[in-house]
């Protein structure tokens, strides 16, 4: 396996593209008129029922692939519903409502951010299938905006593909028993308002350049205030590929650190499927010589379950490759049959773990299948397995014991092609596991129950004409007026108090480093200290600071003062802390006071030290004056009176 902190990214041929899924400010569901709220207490549930799904054709009469391996897992699924946000739409007894022209507008103004130059003169509802249980109807509605637009990233362009407004799916309630075909869902977040925005995969070849450009999405849709705000408002879906591999759909990615050791863990898996592929063609092997031919050996076994083995020519030693780090072949096998069957990865054991040293025996997922060499020894005696050859065996119940055989075989199969299309579920570690089969064109389909809806160019342009600044150009802006980098414009956004800070620099006339204080330090280290600092105290320490009542050094007194008496108003303000004002002459004794504790000739001969003592100086000094001084002018004078005492 390669090593997944020393990858060169363009040699390997790497691109990534970004689905980023975000949910909308709104009053009601994208389909129906309950509100979008959340349920904090999952357990303060009203009704339940549940559903069987099956795949049904495309349009064009064929069954998507991912639709059949979805319908082959055989859940059964359980909805829990509360009343207060969720109606017979969302239980699929009723037809949809007419959807909500506020989100199809609000599409149009944020394509409108990403230049994009195709907008739709008609909105057409789809259908996109689901089988997992995550959406009652079994599809999700979902319509195109617009497409053709752009990010810059790096001094180049990422394109925006398309522009998506969508309903979003149930939240999945229990995630890590696969073994019970049963799975819960809250429908508290169906059909809350989502956008998905697409980029184009082949722009982005390396991760620093995907982070960028998920940050640049996610920076418009905080400027444009749009997105809704919050945990799990917004969802990242990232697709990988490298030379010779292919495209994997990685799921559900929420945290933006994670990027990189996503990428680079998804590399190294592609980079050892390709060269397990080139091994088995080396070897000659052929899909047919992998047979659905399963031997019951359950009587080596203390169990009350079955116990089938299948033997794979050739294969021996491929299934122990690392192909993620602390997984090997064999377990990335057995977890998509267990995905699929419920046959839990630990009831399925591989020929390889016999070795010494082998990767999976000190794995995160270690079999429990308890084979030692004389086992092993009467096993082979059963199979009659050739020197090159390997097996694998699988226990559990009868009927999925025999489906998880049959599935292995088939992901064995698949290896002679390399990387499959998959969608993936990514894990804490950074590796990945199967979700499901990547899904095709005969997923989606026209709706019947909704209308073609036809918005004119003129709207469009109504609603387009007088969209912001975008992000980017903000940052050129207070990069060049005051400095800024990418951190300080991100927090302005995120927080939303851009157009705060533009108001103070602009109207009141603030320094712009002084408002950003304002505005985003002095607020996070009140909550650092469990004070509460509201909108309108800071508001008011902006205004006495504009009308010059009291300095900048003045801002954390008068900001304590206004903690503890929040309803003070400006006048009682300048009352306390508008102090007379003080004589040059009683400055410059205290100035002369601070300056004589310190050996001048030592202050001439290290700069280094000279600008220490200005700063210790000028501290105290402000501190004596109650801080009714201006810091740059005290500053100043400290200097003078530094330089004319050497100099005497």
């Amino acid at each position: 396996m390669l090593d997944p902190y020393n990858l060169d990214f363009k040699e390997l041929g790497f691109h990534a593209g970004l689905e980023v899924h975000h949910q909308l400010k709104s009053k009601r569901k994208l389909f129906c008129n309950c509100p979008p709220i959340l349920e904090e207490n999952p357990e303060n549930m009203d009704y339940s029922f549940y559903r069987y799904f099956r795949p049904v054709l495309g349009e064009m009469g064929d069954f998507d692939p991912g639709m059949l391996v979805e319908f082959e897992k055989g859940y059964k699924v359980i909805y829990l519903a509360n009343e207060r946000n969720t109606c017979t739409y969302d239980m699929d007894e009723t037809p949809p409502f007419f959807p909500d022209l506020e989100m199809m507008e609000k599409g149009f103004i944020l394509a409108a951010y990403f230049d994009c130059t195709a907008f739709a003169e008609e909105i057409v509802v789809n259908r996109k299938q689901y089988l997992d249980g995550s959406i009652t109807t079994g599809f999700q509605r979902t319509f195109i905006c617009a497409r053709d637009g752009w990010v810059p990233v790096n001094g180049k362009k990422v394109r925006i593909t398309n522009v998506h407004i969508e309903e979003d799916a149930a939240r999945r309630v229990n995630w890590e028993d696969t073994s019970n075909r049963t799975v819960y869902y809250n429908l508290d977040r169906l059909g809350v308002p989502l956008t998905e925005i697409i980029t184009e995969y082949m722009d982005v070849d390396n991760p620093e350049e995907l982070l960028e450009t998920a940050k640049q999405i996610g920076r418009v849709l905080r400027i444009s205030k749009i997105g809704r705000r919050g945990s799990g408002a917004a969802r990242q879906d990232v697709n990988i590929s490298i030379a010779g591999g292919d495209r994997v759909e990685l799921k559900g990615v929420q945290d933006l650190e994670k990027f990189d050791i996503m990428c680079r863990h998804e590399v190294v898996r592609q980079h050892a499927l390709i060269e397990i592929k080139n091994t088995m063609l080396q070897r000659g092997i052929k899909k047919e010589d992998f047979e659905h031919t399963y031997v019951d050996i359950s009587q080596l076994f203390d169990t009350n379950e079955k116990v089938y083995a299948t033997i794979f020519p050739k294969m021996k030693g491929l299934f122990g490759i690392e192909v993620q780090p602390n997984k090997d072949f064999g377990l990335e096998i057995f977890e998509k049959s267990m995905l699929i069957t419920g046959i839990p990865r630990k009831n399925q054991f591989h020929s390889d773990e016999i070795e010494d040293g082998a990767l999976r025996a000190n794995s995160d997922y270690p079999s429990d299948v308890k084979i030692n060499h004389d086992l092993y020894s009467k096993i082979c005696k059963v199979l009659n397995p050739k020197e090159n050859d390997a097996f694998i065996v699988v226990e559990g119940p009868e009927k999925r014991a025999l489906h998880a055989m049959k599935k292995i075989v088939e992901r064995v199969k698949m290896a002679i092609d390399g990387v499959p299309q998959e969608t993936r579920r990514f894990l804490p570690n950074g590796n990945s596991e199967f979700l499901r089969v990547i899904h095709g064109k005969d997923r989606i389909y026209p709706d019947t129950d909704t209308p073609p809806i036809v918005i004119s160019l003129d709207r469009i342009k109504e609603l387009t004409k007088n969209i912001g600044k975008k992000p980017w150009e903000v940052f050129d802006e207070l990069h060049e007026k005051y400095g800024f980098n990418h951190n300080h414009v991100d927090l302005l956004i995120r927080d939303e108090k851009l157009a705060k800070f533009i108001e103070y620099t602009e109207q009141l006339q603030l320094d712009g480093n002084l408002s950003y204080k304002l505005l985003i330090i002095l607020p996070r280290a009140t909550r650092r200290k469990d004070l509460l600092l509201t909108t309108e105290m800071i508001d008011k320490l902006a205004s006495v600071l504009s009308k010059k009542i009291i300095f900048k050094e003045q801002v954390e007194l008068v900001l304590n003062y206004l903690i503890e008496n929040p309803q003070s108003t400006e006048e009682e303000i300048k009352e306390k802390f508008d102090l007379p004002e003080i004589s040059d002459e009683k400055v410059e004794m205290i100035i002369q006071s601070k300056i004589d504790k310190y050996d001048l000739n030592k202050i001439q001969e290290f700069e280094e030290y000279q600008n220490l003592i200005l700063s210790k100086i000028t501290g105290e000094v402000l501190k004596e004056l109650s801080y009714h001084f201006e810091g740059k002018m005290l500053a100043e004078k400290i200097r003078q009176m530094i330089f004319v005492k050497e100099d005497g």
